[in-house]
C-alpha cells in the first residue's frame, strides 16, 4: 500500500517586500516524501441559512451509481465509519455517518498508477429539487479524504439533467488550475489530508438559483493512479444570507532581508521584531459587505484594518494598519483574530467570523518557525536529503546549534547532522558555512527536541537570512531513517527541501521542526569519559539512580541538551537519585561538579 504523499497548499502573503531575496525554486512535490498524523481543520462550518432540502443517505434508492472507468469500483454506499483508510481519519465522524455516507476508495482497488485500470465513477441524484422560490442557494456537504492526483467535485444542474455545470475540488496532474480556488498550475489549493469532516460549501446560485428542477451529481476519477478516498455525507442546499462575511484565514509573519512575513512562533529576544497581521476575507453573503479585519491581544494591542467594501462572491486580504511588537523579555503572547461588518449589516452567523489564535513565545535563545506539535513529516525513503527553514537575522547575532524534532517513523541509529547556509547575494544561492558532528538517533531522541552543537558557532549578520536544515546521506533506500517532523505551513520559497538523488532543491508547504538554537551552552555540553559515577536505570522510567565509586561531596545537576537546567540537588556520600516526574521524555545530561572537577553523562528518560 502506498502511503506517504506530498501537501499541495496555495498560501497569501502580504507586506512590503524586500527585494534583497533572490533565491527561488520549484516546489518538491513527490509521493515519497511526506505523511500527516493530524489534519487541518475545515475553514467553513455548517451552513446557517434557511434548510431547503437535505440527505444524510440513509436511502440508497435516491442516488443513481454509474461506474464508467474500466476499474469496476466507484462509488458505494456503507455505514462502517472504520472503512476510511488513513489512521488520522479514521472512523469517519460526519453528523450521521451511522445513517451511512458516500465513498470511493481508490487505495483499496489499486496497486500502481498507470495499470490502464482508472476508476471513473458518479454518483446522481434521482428526484430533481425545486428551488423556484430561492434565488440565492449554497450547496455544503460534509466530507473526508486523502487527495492524490485525483479529479473530483460536484456537478449542479438546473433543468433536469439536460446542462450541467461543474464545481471541481482537485485536479489531476493533467488537469491543474481548473479547481474552485486554485492558481494556474495548481491541483489541490489545501491540506492533503481533510479534516474528519470538512465541511465544504459552494454558492451554486448560478446555476440552481430559482430553478424548480435541480439535480446534484458526486463525481470523481483517479486519473489511473494509485490514488486514496472520498468519503461524502450530509447534503444540503440552503438559502445565503443576505450579510455574511467569512474569515479564511490569518497571514502573520515579521518581513526582513528574505522579503516575505516568516511567521515564528519562539522568537528570541535578541530578534523581536515587529509583526504583521493580515486576514483572507470572503464575502459569502448575498449583498455587499463592508468588512474590517481585527488582531486583539487582550489589555496589549487591538489593530484593525481598514473596512474594505466586499461585493458577493468576492475574497480580499485585509492588512492591520498597526503591527504588533513584543517586548524582548521573555513571555507568551496570544492573539486573537475576527471579522466584522458595519453595524447596520447584520449577520446572522457569527461562526465563520473567527480564526484560530497565534501563539507566540518570547524566550532567551530558541528561533522556530514551526507551530510546535507535530503534525507530519518529511523524508526521502532512506536517501540522501536536507530539509529546513529561513530565518530573518534582526540583530547581529551568535548560533551555536540547531534544533530539531525527528518524527516517531525516524528509525533509531539513523546518522543524521545539521548544517547551516547563509544566502549569496549576487546568485541567491545556498552557501554551506558549517554543520554539527554526526550523531546516531537514540530511542529517547525520537519525537523530542533534539539539539545539535554545531562545530564552529558562527556570527549571525543583522539584515541577512540563513537556511538551517537537519540533513542524512541515507541508508542506501533501506528503511526510513531520518524523519524530520512538521508542524504547521509555510508559504512558497521559505522553507526547503534537498533530494541528494538529483542535486535539486525544491520548497515545501509544511513547516519542518528545525529550529536556531542561540544558547552559548550548548557548546560546552560535552560527555566526559572516565567519570567517577555511573547513572542507572538507562533508560530511565520514573527514578534515576547515581552511583560513585568513592564519597563526594557534590552538585548534581540535570540539564537539557540545549544547556538549560531542569533541576539540581547536592549530594554527600555515595548515592544519589532522582524522580523524572516533570520531565519529559527525551535525552538529558547529568553534571556532577565538587568544586575542582566537572564530569558529565547522558541519561535517556523514557516513561
Amino acid at each position: 500500500m502506498k502511503k506517504i504523499y506530498s501537501i499541495i497548499l496555495c498560501l497569501s502573503v502580504f507586506g512590503t517586500v524586500n527585494a534583497q531575496k533572490s533565491f527561488e525554486a520549484a516546489e518538491h512535490v513527490t509521493k515519497q516524501d511526506n505523511f500527516s498524523t493530524t489534519v487541518k481543520p475545515s475553514a467553513h462550518t455548517e451552513s446557517k441559512g434557511a434548510l431547503l432540502w437535505e440527505d444524510s443517505f440513509a436511502d440508497q434508492s435516491l442516488w443513481t451509481i454509474s461506474i464508467d472507468g474500466v476499474n469496476p469500483a466507484g462509488w458505494e454506499f456503507t455505514t462502517d465509519a472504520a472503512a476510511i483508510p488513513v489512521a488520522a481519519l479514521s472512523p469517519m465522524a460526519s453528523t450521521t455517518v451511522g445513517d451511512g455516507f458516500l465513498f470511493v476508495n481508490s487505495d483499496a482497488n489499486n496497486g500502481g498508477d498507470f495499470e490502464g485500470t482508472p476508476i471513473v465513477t458518479n454518483a446522481t441524484l434521482v428526484n430533481a429539487i425545486d428551488l423556484s422560490a430561492s434565488p440565492f442557494v449554497k450547496l455544503s456537504f460534509q466530507h473526508n479524504y486523502r487527495w492524490w492526483q485525483d479529479t473530483r467535485g460536484v456537478r449542479v444542474s438546473g433543468d433536469n439533467g439536460a446542462n450541467w455545470d461543474e464545481y471541481q475540488l482537485t485536479c489531476g496532474v493533467d488537469d491543474t488550475g481548473n479547481c474552485i480556488g486554485c492558481e494556474e498550475t495548481d491541483n489541490y489549493p489545501g491540506e492533503q489530508s481533510a479534516g474528519n469532516p470538512v465541511y465544504e460549501s459552494i454558492d451554486i446560485s448560478a446555476t440552481a438559483g430559482g430553478q424548480a428542477e435541480v439535480l446534484i451529481q458526486f463525481y470523481y476519477n483517479d486519473n489511473d493512479y494509485w490514488g486514496w478516498y472520498w468519503a461524502v455525507d450530509d447534503v444540503k442546499i440552503n438559502e445565503i444570507d443576505d450579510f455574511d462575511a467569512e474569515l479564511v484565514d490569518v497571514i502573520i509573519g515579521s518581513t526582513g532581508y528574505w522579503g516575505v512575513p516568516l511567521p515564528y512562533y519562539q522568537i528570541p529576544t535578541s530578534q523581536v521584531a515587529p509583526i504583521t497581521f493580515a486576514g483572507i476575507v470572503s464575502n459569502v453573503g448575498v449583498a455587499d459587505v463592508n468588512a474590517t479585519f481585527l488582531a486583539t491581544y487582550t489589555g496589549v494591542y487591538e489593530a484593525t484594518s481598514d473596512a474594505l467594501l466586499l461585493a458577493q462572491g468576492v475574497q480580499d486580504t485585509l492588512t492591520c494598519t498597526t503591527e504588533l511588537t513584543p517586548p524582548a523579555t521573555a513571555a507568551t503572547h496570544t492573539i486573537e483574530f475576527s471579522t466584522i461588518t458595519a453595524v447596520e449589516e447584520v449577520e446572522e452567523d457569527l461562526e465563520n467570523n473567527v480564526a484560530a489564535s497565534y501563539t507566540v513565545e518570547v524566550n532567551e535563545f530558541i528561533y522556530a518557525r514551526d507551530a510546535g506539535t507535530v503534525t507530519g513529516g518529511y523524508f526521502n525513503s532512506g536517501n540522501e536529503y536536507e530539509c529546513g527553514n529561513i530565518f530573518d537575522i534582526y540583530a547581529e547575532t551568535t548560533i551555536y546549534g540547531v534544533d530539531a524534532v525527528m518524527s516517531a517513523s525516524s528509525v533509531e541509529g539513523s546518522e543524521i547532522r545539521v548544517k547551516l547556509y547563509s544566502i549569496d547575494d549576487a546568485s541567491g544561492d545556498f552557501v554551506f558555512i558549517t554543520e554539527s558532528d554526526i550523531y546516531a538517533l537514540d530511542a529517547g531522541d525520537i519525537e523530542n527536541v533534539k539539539s545539535f552543537p554545531l562545530q564552529s558557532p558562527t556570527t549571525l549578520m543583522a539584515g541577512a537570512s540563513y537556511l538551517v536544515v537537519a540533513a542524512s546521506y541515507g541508508d542506501g533506500g533501506v528503511a526510513n531513517d531520518m524523519v524530520i517532523a512538521t508542524s504547521g505551513t509555510a508559504a512558497a520559497n521559505t522553507s526547503y527541501f534537498y533530494d541528494g538523488t538529483d542535486a535539486s532543491w525544491g520548497y515545501v508547504t509544511s513547516t519542518p521542526m528545525v529550529r536556531m538554537n542561540f544558547n552559548p551552552n550548548m557548546a560546552s555540553i560535552e560527555e566526559t569519559s572516565n567519570n567517577t559515577f555511573e547513572v542507572y536505570p538507562n533508560p530511565a522510567n520514573d527514578i534515576v539512580n547515581i552511583k560513585f565509586n568513592d564519597a563526594t561531596n557534590a552538585v548534581v545537576s540535570v540539564m537539557s541538551l540545549s544547556g538549560k537546567e531542569v533541576m539540581s540537588t547536592v549530594v554527600n556520600g555515595t548515592q544519589a537519585s532522582f524522580s523524572t516526574e516533570g520531565l519529559s521524555n527525551g535525552v538529558y545530561m547529568i553534571k556532577v561538579s565538587n568544586g575542582t572537577n566537572v564530569q558529565m553523562t547522558k541519561v535517556i528518560v523514557r516513561k
